[in-house]
C-alpha cells in the first residue's frame, strides 16, 4: 500500500461511488430519501430509531450537522463534472432544539455558486411541520482534476 500510487481524484469518485453502491459506506446505515419542498433546492428526511439518538431520544447533534453536510453538499455537486468533487470548508450548526419527534426535516438552498466554491443553507426541523431546530450555513470548495501538462 505504501507503494502504491496515489488515487487520481476520478479514481477515487469511483472508489467511492463502489463502496456507496454496495452498501458499505458508514452513512448507508442512514434511512434517508428525499422530499418535495417548495422552493427548496433539495430537501431530505432522516427517519428516527434509537441508532441515532442520545439518551433523551433527540437526534444525536453529530448527525444533524451530519444531515446538514449531505444535504448542502449535494446541492453543490449539482452541475459540477463528474470528475470533481466538493469539500466541505465551514460548517456552522445553531442548535435551536431537539429533533424528537421526527423524521428530521432537512430543507436546503444554495446562497451563492461560483467556479471555485458555494454556499448553502440548511435548516432542519422536527418533522415535516415542526420547530425549527437547527440552522446550518456551509460552505464547500470544488475541487476539481489537476491540469496535467
Amino acid at each position: 500500500m505504501a507503494d502504491d500510487p496515489p488515487l487520481t481524484i476520478a479514481d477515487a469518485i469511483e472508489r467511492h461511488k463502489q463502496v456507496l453502491a454496495e452498501g458499505r459506506h458508514v452513512l448507508s446505515g442512514l434511512r434517508m430519501r428525499e422530499a418535495e419542498v417548495e422552493g427548496a433546492d433539495l430537501a431530505v428526511e432522516l427517519e428516527l430509531d434509537e441508532t441515532v439518538t442520545n439518551p433523551t431520544g433527540a437526534l444525536q447533534g453529530g448527525l444533524v450537522a451530519t444531515l446538514a453536510d449531505i444535504v448542502g453538499g449535494r446541492m453543490a455537486m449539482v452541475g459540477l463534472n463528474e470528475d470533481c468533487i466538493v469539500v466541505t470548508s465551514d460548517l456552522t450548526v445553531h442548535y435551536l432544539g431537539p429533533v424528537q419527534r421526527g423524521p428530521a426535516h432537512a430543507v436546503g438552498h444554495v446562497l451563492r455558486r461560483g467556479r471555485r466554491a458555494v454556499v448553502t443553507r440548511v435548516d432542519i426541523y422536527d418533522g415535516r411541520n415542526g420547530p425549527l431546530a437547527a440552522a446550518c450555513q456551509l460552505a464547500f470548495t470544488v475541487v476539481r482534476p489537476s491540469r496535467r501538462t
